[in-house]
């Protein structure tokens, strides 16, 4: 446990020096500086073991679920509702344009990496295609753009693309009815996983509906300080629990919907406050753990093992993103913040490789297409913040 402690120090340590200096000659934000830090840890093998133990990837997971916890905080339901028709028609067409490109490259370039099944290519493309918000939400809150247009936008299309997540991993175990021959092992029955889904939503639902009684409880009750901070917490935990009951990745999907349930409850005129909180907690605390887990899984050495799978995959992939946010968005953001939507929307999250592994274990998928996916993934997600960072700081997007 020592062990934890002393790569946490450090981590903090490296932050503190290192992310100044991010901050202040690049313009990224500082927590990027424990992002590279394990790299160098992942490149030079160092605290291997501790790194890979269960202590740190507490941690680091709930640095993650914290993350995704503060997306649903920071949603704002009127601009949620103002901008729905295009979150969702992004959603669409962001999500599903590139699943059809990049389904059609695997099956149809390398078919024998998704068992010559266009239902797997399709499922491997859909979990490609995921994005990466609990990465961006740092970027957007340290150029003050959350609650914009273009940051509304990003984040709204990551939360319908979480969705979709736990939908294509929903699809996995009706494939052995196409696939005679292969099995699917480990995997929860597919009736509990929508169960405990349908369990989130209600739950949702009603705390949401009981927001205006209870934020005039706490209003009351403004003497007692300490009730808010623990609201959130005891929120924060019940839909992780909840959501992980059945299937670890729902707790992903559920932490969104705690983030919106606990904004909800909360007084506005202490709002402001709680934010802070909330803020602290995230960003300073877990965040630095959670960048550094996904530092230490960059592989600088896998880029070159399929050099050109992973290269047509990078091209269509981004190319993909770029033409439709160009096309459904130049209007209400301009040329170039229609871009940058798409850029930002190509960074992937952790939980994208959940279908992955899944796929791999269950021998539907090749080892060589789940090193490229990883490796196309993972190894320029450092180069896509540092450009979107860069950008986003020469301007206000709308």
């Amino acid at each position: 446990m020592e062990q934890v402690f002393l790569v946490i120090a450090a981590t903090y340590a490296v932050s503190l020096g290192a992310g100044l200096l991010l901050e202040k000659y690049l313009r990224m934000p500082w927590m990027f500086a424990a992002l590279f830090f394990g790299m160098v840890l992942s490149s030079f093998n160092l605290f291997e073991l501790t790194l890979e133990g269960e202590a740190f990837r507490v941690f680091a997971n709930l640095g993650m679920l914290f993350l995704l916890f503060m997306i649903g905080f920071s949603l704002e339901t009127g601009k949620i509702r103002k901008f729905g028709k295009e979150i969702l028609k992004g959603s669409i067409f962001v999500i599903g344009f590139e699943a059809l490109t990049i389904s059609s490259l695997l099956y149809f370039v390398f078919p024998a990496d998704v068992s010559n099944s266009p239902l797997i290519a399709i499922i491997t493309a859909l979990s490609f295609a995921t994005v990466g918000e609990a990465i961006l939400l740092p970027i957007l809150a340290r150029f003050r753009i959350v609650k914009t247009a273009f940051g509304q936008l990003t984040l709204g299309i990551g939360t319908v693309d979480d969705i979709l997540e736990v939908l294509s991993l929903l699809l996995i175990p009706f494939l052995p009815t196409f696939l005679p021959r292969t099995q699917i092992q480990g995997f929860p029955d597919p009736l509990l996983v929508l169960l405990d889904l349908g369990a989130v939503s209600l739950l949702t639902l009603v705390l949401v509906k009981a927001g205006p009684r209870i934020r005039r409880m706490l209003s009351n009750g403004s003497n007692f300080e300490f009730l808010r901070p623990l609201l959130i917490l005891l929120v924060f935990s019940l839909f992780i629990v909840l959501g992980g009951f059945v299937f670890e990745s729902l707790a992903a999907v559920s932490a969104i919907f705690g983030g919106i349930v606990a904004r909800s409850l909360l007084p506005k005129e202490k709002l402001l406050r709680d934010e802070r909180a909330v803020n602290f907690l995230g960003y300073v605390f877990l965040s630095p753990l959670f960048f550094l887990s996904i530092g230490v899984h960059v592989s600088v050495a896998s880029i070159a093992v399929y050099p050109l799978m992973i290269a047509l995959i990078w091209v269509v992939a981004k190319g993909s993103k770029l033409l439709v946010c160009y096309s459904l968005f130049r209007k209400m953001l301009g040329t170039k913040y229609s871009l940058l939507l798409g850029l930002g929307l190509s960074v992937r999250f952790s939980t994208s490789l959940i279908v992955q592994y899944v796929l791999l274990n269950s021998a539907l998928i090749s080892l060589s297409l789940y090193s490229a996916l990883v490796a196309t993934a993972v190894f320029m997600k450092p180069v896509i913040l540092g450009v979107l960072s860069w950008a986003l700081s020469r301007g206000k997007p709308p």
